[in-house]
């Protein structure tokens, strides 16, 4: 299986963002966003000149793996509005789980969609997210 990613990390101006960045940065992420698009400049204190960064890559499940370990990140079962524009989802929506981290120095976000099969239906998708959850939250 393979996984849409959509990753998100804003840190305070004290720390160093490159320590949260995925493996393998270089060679199978792609940069979306950089510090022009920081929205925590409103906090008060070491967040007013913060760090942003947003990546996206399709990974392999031994990479997605590695992702989830360096990054300190665990699945959450909420309900999410889905990803726009994920990576292998073509332009639009697609079905996706939240996970985060419980790092008080970094605020860190990924969408993951699993890409299943086309004709996956909300029972099929609920039967993955279920799993998602069970492995890594």
């Amino acid at each position: 299986m393979q996984f849409s990613i959509i990753y998100s990390v804003d840190c305070p101006e004290d720390e160093n963002i490159d320590l949260y960045a995925p493996p393998k940065v270089e060679e199978i992420w792609d940069q979306t966003e950089d510090d022009d698009q920081y929205e925590y400049g409103y906090l008060e204190g070491r967040w007013e000149n913060g760090s942003h960064r947003k990546w996206a890559a399709i990974l392999n499940r031994e990479q997605f793996d590695e992702f989830i370990e360096r990054c300190g990140m665990q699945a959450e079962d909420t309900e999410t509005p889905g990803s726009i524009g994920a990576s292998c989802c073509g332009f639009g929506w697609a079905s996706a789980i939240s996970f985060t981290s419980r790092d008080p120095d970094v605020i860190q976000s990924a969408y993951v969609t699993p890409l299943v099969r086309e004709d996956c239906d909300e029972r099929d998708w609920d039967r993955v997210k279920s799993a998602m959850i069970a492995v890594y939250g």
